[in-house]
């Protein structure tokens, strides 16, 4: 049975503002979806629906093999929920919000006592645990979220931007929570970019106003990025480059070689490490006394796959309205 499904999902504001369209879904128990795309592509509405906390136009959302909706009571405290701008309520600490929140899940005192606890030392917020929430960091003030979502212990956690406000040491924390937590839960994380959960996602939708770009395994995804490009910046003599970039071709560690004046581009091979061939063109330019005043790797992963399809689908237009009926 699978932790979510939805069935041509979709949701139009006001009779005229289509922010999903027709989303069928499939996340399986333990597995980990990345809900990928900008600004106004309908991840938040995606996550609404899949909340419950919205009636679809059209479509359902089933959680574990039962309908969801704003009446799902019960069912919505299987998941816990992390919004990309959390609020809390006035006048409480964090101590008095995740107790409250146990209270919510149905949880008696004792078994918020050891949980409230236990979630407080792990987010590192013990002192503060009688603080105001307001007079909270942005950092703490996510952190304070993310436990609180863990509360009630729940089979599925969806979490909508999780590294927002997050300072490097938090945020590599969160990243080792996701990872353990991605053993034994359902995870829905979305995000603007893949960086933060591309390690140990295993499946990624990818959204743009409404519409899917892209629904699969993320292997599927990253295959559909070009190879990585090297672009070199030069200082050296044009003779010395020149002899640089005939040696380079013929390490066969790169598909294309292009000079620009002093700009050398390479387009690295399939089934060749990146790390390996950069060294090898480095140590080449070095030996020619050539000097290399910058080097960029662009593409060869996921998110230029997805710029690929953003470009792919406005070159489309009018086309994706059409589908021809397969018989």
């Amino acid at each position: 049975m699978a932790a979510i499904r939805t069935q041509s999902l979709t949701k139009i504001y006001a009779g005229r503002h289509i922010a999903l369209n027709c989303v069928d879904l499939v996340v399986e128990p333990g597995s980990v979806l990345a809900v990928l795309g900008r600004n106004g592509a309908g991840k938040t509405t995606l996550v609404k629906l899949l909340l419950g906390l919205q009636t679809p136009t059209a479509g359902r959302v089933d959680v574990f093999g039962q309908k969801m909706s704003p009446n799902a009571a019960l069912l919505r405290q299987r998941i816990g929920y992390v919004p990309a701008a959390p609020k809390f309520p006035q006048g409480m600490s964090p101590l008095d919000y995740l107790h409250f929140v146990g209270k919510l899940q149905g949880m008696t005192w004792r078994e918020r006592q050891a949980r409230v606890a236990h979630l407080l030392r792990a987010a590192d917020m013990q002192r503060l645990s009688g603080a105001s929430i307001p007079n909270l960091s942005t950092g703490m003030r996510s952190r304070l979220a993310i436990a609180a979502s863990l509360v009630g212990d729940p089979d599925i956690l969806i979490w909508d931007e999780p590294s927002q406000g997050l300072d490097a040491d938090a945020r590599k924390s969160m990243l080792q929570l996701l990872r353990q937590l991605s053993d034994d839960k359902t995870l829905v994380l979305c995000s603007h970019h893949l960086s933060d959960v591309q390690h140990f996602c295993t499946q990624a939708l990818v959204l743009h106003d409404g519409q899917v770009l892209f629904n699969g395994a993320l292997d599927a995804l990253k295959s559909k990025s070009k190879s990585p490009e090297v672009v070199i910046e030069l200082f050296g003599e044009r003779k010395d480059i020149a002899d640089c970039v005939k040696a380079i071709q013929q390490t066969e560690d790169f598909t294309k070689t292009e000079l620009a004046k002093t700009t050398l581009k390479l387009q690295l091979a399939a089934e060749t490490s990146l790390v390996t061939a950069l060294v090898n063109a480095l140590v080449l330019l070095q030996d020619k006394s050539v000097d290399v005043t910058d080097v960029r790797v662009t593409g060869g992963h996921a998110e230029a796959a997805i710029a690929d399809l953003l470009q792919e689908e406005k070159s489309r237009g009018l086309t994706r309205a059409y589908r021809p009926v397969r018989r």
